[in-house]
């Protein structure tokens, strides 16, 4: 009788242990659940934070860039169409010849042409990216030799705003190469794929450090459209002269 009660005992006591250590290990995963959840909201919270300051890091630019850009638009309506009515006035004044005078009208007409055309490019909506960089080289051939080579290999097209901000960085890599590399010569190659549009940029100017010393109002537009695009660029200075602008906006997916 004792013996039976004593293992009666045993078996409460083993089964209190074991109650124990089942709530135990439930405490523990719940503190580690607990712990893991905390950890991944203070993650999420720094992953949010950051992206808050990026966000309005690339907002202060673009405003910036705005303003800049509209200081630019502003001096070249000064420089070039302003100057060139200025230039007319003076002639017609002067008793120029009616062919003349119309000659003079037709070149400001052009010029007012090609500084709307880098505002806002014709047919941006419908028109392929390939065929607005050729409009856009179009523009430099008085000045540069260009050579333009365009393999694609997809029927997908972009949305207008990813050719707007192609354009644009195209744009200020030529503005660039027209200010600052002395060049005379400019290799363009585009290479449209489902997975990805890549393009390099060469001059035979001057090289690299000349345009790389002043990480200005230029670099900082190409670099927050190439954020927006989720693209990457780099430079590179050949081995004799000039530069290469490398730039690459991967997975292309149909709009």
């Amino acid at each position: 009788m004792q013996h039976t009660w004593q293992r009666e005992n045993i078996i409460i006591i083993w089964f209190i242990i074991g109650l124990l250590l089942v709530l135990i290990i439930s405490i523990a995963f719940i503190i580690l659940l607990m712990l893991n959840y905390k950890k991944h909201i203070d993650t999420q919270h720094q992953i949010n934070l950051l992206n808050q300051q990026h966000s309005k890091k690339l907002q202060l630019s673009s405003v910036d860039i705005q303003e800049k850009e509209r200081q630019r638009i502003g001096s070249d309506l000064h420089d070039s169409v302003i100057n060139a009515l200025n230039i007319l006035f003076l002639k017609s004044q002067a008793g120029q010849t009616d062919d003349q005078l119309v000659e003079s009208i037709q070149e400001t007409i052009q010029l007012t042409r090609s500084i709307s055309h880098g505002l806002n490019p014709p047919f941006l909506n419908y028109a392929s990216l390939e065929n607005l960089i050729k409009d856009l080289f179009q523009q430099w051939n008085i000045f540069y030799t260009i050579k333009l080579y365009i393999n694609k290999r997809t029927s997908f097209e972009l949305t207008t705003e990813q050719k707007m901000h192609l354009l644009r960085i195209i744009q200020e890599l030529m503005s660039n190469i027209h200010k600052h590399a002395q060049a005379n010569q400019v290799e363009f190659q585009l290479r449209l794929s489902e997975k990805a549009v890549v393009f390099a940029m060469r001059d035979n100017g001057k090289g690299f450090q000349s345009k790389c010393d002043n990480q200005g109002l230029g670099l900082q537009n190409i670099q927050v459209r190439a954020s927006l695009l989720k693209a990457t660029f780099k430079y590179k200075q050949q081995q004799s002269v000039g530069t290469v602008f490398l730039f690459i906006l991967p997975q292309i997916t149909k709009p």
